[in-house]
């Protein structure tokens, strides 16, 4: 689900005219996805 998201919000930031303050929140938004997709990857690589 969270892949899904982050290619939908790099998309959207390719293609989208946005404010800077629109296009500074999906950036923070899509580095807080990405951020949380390493954690879990890293933690199944720890359990494995």
């Amino acid at each position: 689900m969270t892949v899904d998201i982050i290619e939908e919000l790099r998309a959207e930031l390719r293609q989208c005219l946005f404010t800077p303050a629109e296009r500074k929140a999906l950036e923070a938004e899509l580095a807080e996805l990405i951020r949380q997709r390493n954690e879990a990857l890293a933690l199944e690589d720890e359990g494995a």
